[in-house]
C-alpha cells in the first residue's frame, strides 16, 4: 500500500505545485493580502509587466530587430527602377492631359522626352534621396518604444493568451514534469520506509 499511496500523492503534489506556479505567472492580476500573513501577493507578469515590457523591447531592439538591419535589407537597384517606371508614367500622364493641344508628333517628342529627361535625373538622385530617407527614418522611428507602447496597451489576459498560444506544450509539460518528478520523489520515499520498516 506505501508503494501505492507514496507515489500517487507525490504525484499529484509535484503536477498542483506546478499548476499554480504556472497559474500565479498570471493571477492574482490585482495584489491579494492573504490574511492574516503580512504581505500581498500578485502574478508575475502584473506586477512586473513594465518592467518585462522594457527587458523585452531591449531585447528585440538590440537583439532581434534594428533599422539598420532593415535598411540593410532594401535593394536600392530595384527600388530606383521602381521609381524611374513611376516617374515615366506621371510624366506620361502629365504630358497627354497638358501637351494634348499640340500636333500628335511634337506632343509624342516632348512627351518622350520629358519622360526620359525626368526620369533619368530623378533616378540618379534616387540613391543620395533614400540614403537622406533612411537616416531620417532611423531618427524618427524608436523601436525599442514602439515595442515598450505595445506590450503595454495589451490587457493582461490577451498577454496570457498569447503566452499559452507560444508555449502552452512546454507549460503542460511543465506540469507533467512536476506529476513525474513528484512520483519518483514518493516511490523513493516508500522505498526508504520500507527498508527502514
Amino acid at each position: 500500500m506505501t508503494f501505492i499511496f507514496l507515489p500517487l500523492t507525490g504525484a499529484l503534489i509535484g503536477w498542483i505545485t506546478n499548476l499554480l506556479a504556472i497559474r500565479l505567472l498570471f493571477h492574482p492580476r490585482r495584489p491579494l493580502r492573504l490574511w492574516p500573513l503580512p504581505f500581498k501577493i500578485q502574478g508575475l507578469l502584473p506586477k512586473r509587466r513594465e518592467e518585462l515590457a522594457e527587458n523585452i523591447a531591449d531585447i528585440v531592439s538590440e537583439q532581434l530587430f534594428s533599422l539598420d538591419e532593415l535598411t540593410a535589407q532594401v535593394d536600392l537597384f530595384q527600388l530606383q527602377n521602381e521609381v524611374k517606371a513611376t516617374v515615366q508614367k506621371i510624366v506620361e500622364n502629365w504630358c497627354a492631359e497638358k501637351l494634348s493641344v499640340f500636333p500628335a508628333k511634337v506632343s509624342r517628342y516632348c512627351t518622350n522626352f520629358l519622360r526620359d529627361y525626368v526620369a533619368e535625373k530623378v533616378a540618379d538622385q534616387f540613391p543620395d534621396m533614400a540614403q537622406s530617407f533612411l537616416t531620417s527614418l532611423r531618427k524618427q522611428i524608436d523601436v525599442r518604444q514602439i515595442v515598450v507602447e505595445k506590450i503595454n496597451s495589451l490587457s493582461l489576459a490577451e498577454i496570457e493568451k498569447m503566452v499559452w498560444y507560444a508555449a502552452r506544450h512546454e507549460l503542460r509539460m511543465i506540469e507533467w514534469v512536476g506529476g513525474v518528478l513528484g512520483f519518483l520523489v514518493g516511490l523513493a520515499q516508500a522505498f526508504f520506509l520500507w527498508i527502514l520498516g
